[in-house]
């Protein structure tokens, strides 16, 4: 009895310690440590010398308050009547939806207006390009109007979903936008060029397998010790705020009410080498030019267009395929053992029956776990193609210069394959 009481004692005061010593500890990501408000301008936007030749850099978040309510369109966003009401066609369209009831995530197909009678009751979510019905009811923000920025403008992405608490998400190679439309969230940020051990919890060391996904309403220091001790920078944002996130930093967003967001992602190396010359030449604001005005045709394929293509073209077997990303990647898998290795893996994984051919509805049920795996094994192997074109480059001193030019072109063509299929 006195043993079991002693057992007991122990166990109390370890947790204790552990409390006092993490008080962070199971509690919701960045609830709790040194938390730091964002700079803020008040219905402005930084100008675009400075967001590109400070903010951006220098890895700095800035936040513009109000900054989207004088935009001519930013008031059919108010309500889901009001949307559907002002945009002919816009319920009957059909879109690809997350459906999160099950312990895995479902991509679901619906009509636009579906979608809106349901989102506020179930766990759906809608996250993709902005539609093109869409597309003239938003304005380019105004430091991205510049002609040279716009080269380097990658997408516009809008999130529809209720009340939701995010996963940790983590962009390495570009810096986004993040603007509100409806709605309010609190957004947790975490630098981690100054906290490399975070870093590589997101993204592991070449050869270090990944570990469970952080459970952001009870993070465990136990587990994750990296994440004890650090500056946890906080945004809370309501409709007509807009974010600008720097590349590198990790973040987690939690919404309190159905909400509408649109995030605008910035090519990260590419801008870094633009001249502050021009942009001291770009013009003044536009309030009418929208982003149905852009050019999107030069977007690169990502892989799933790929797949797609394949599937639809009925291209059959495994060398066909491999052919094809052969072409897409500028780089022949067939010569290269340990890539050719990753796209077999790939390959195997979607021919579920393993008669050898990849048909529709084998590409249909490319979901969840399932659906994370083989992103991470096609961003893999274009990070060995990467890895291997820049090792490939030669090392004298005439070279350098276009070694500098391959690496970052290559990076930015990694970012394309980055996000889930």
């Amino acid at each position: 009895m006195n043993s079991l009481i002693l057992i007991f004692l122990i166990t109390i005061i370890h947790f204790v310690f552990a409390i006092n010593k993490n008080p962070g500890h199971l509690k919701p990501f960045g609830s709790i440590g040194s938390l730091i408000n964002i700079k803020e301008l008040d219905q402005e936007f930084p100008t675009v010398l400075e967001l590109f030749t400070y903010y951006l850099p220098k890895s700095e978040p800035i936040l513009s308050r109000q900054i989207l309510i004088n935009d001519n369109h930013f008031s059919i966003w108010k309500t889901d009547k009001k949307l559907q009401n002002n945009v002919y066609g816009l319920s009957n369209i059909n879109i690809q939806v997350e459906s999160f009831k099950s312990k895995e995530r479902q991509r679901i197909q619906m009509t636009f207006g579906e979608f809106l009678d349901r989102y506020g009751k179930e766990p759906l979510l809608f996250v993709h390009n902005v539609p093109t019905i869409l597309q003239k009811y938003l304005a380019v923000p105004k430091p991205l109007q510049c002609d040279i920025i716009l080269e380097h403008f990658q997408s516009a992405i809008l999130i529809i979903n209720g009340i939701n608490v995010s996963p940790l998400m983590f962009g390495e190679d570009h810096d986004r936008l993040h603007c509100i439309l409806r709605g309010n969230k609190r957004i947790v940020l975490v630098n981690t060029l100054k906290y490399p051990d975070v870093r590589k919890i997101i993204l592991p060391e070449k050869g270090q397998r990944r570990g469970p996904p952080i459970n952001p309403d009870k993070v465990d220091f136990d587990q994750y010790p990296a994440f004890a001790n650090i500056d946890y920078h906080i945004a809370n944002l309501k409709s007509g705020d807009c974010l600008f996130i720097p590349s590198d930093w990790l973040f987690q967003e939690r919404t309190f009410e159905n909400t509408i967001s649109i995030i605008y992602n910035i090519r990260h190396h590419p801008a870094l080498l633009i001249d502050e010359n021009q942009l001291k030449n770009c013009s003044t604001y536009d309030a009418t030019f929208t982003l149905d005005q852009i050019d999107w045709s030069a977007e690169p394929q990502t892989f799933r267009d790929v797949i797609m293509n394949l599937v639809h073209l009925k291209v059959k077997g495994f060398d066909k395929w491999q052919e094809v990303f052969s072409k897409h990647l500028s780089y022949d898998l067939s010569s290269d053992p340990e890539a050719s290795a990753i796209f077999e893996e790939f390959y195997d994984i979607v021919d579920v029956d393993g008669d050898g051919e990849i048909t529709t509805t084998e590409v249909e049920k490319i979901k969840g776990v399932h659906q994370h795996h083989i992103t991470d094994l096609l961003y893999e192997m274009a990070k060995v193609i990467n890895n291997k074109r820049k090792t490939s480059t030669s090392k004298s001193v005439d070279s350098e210069n276009n070694q500098s030019t391959e690496t970052i072109e290559n990076d930015e063509h990694l970012q394309n394959y980055k996000s889930d299929l």
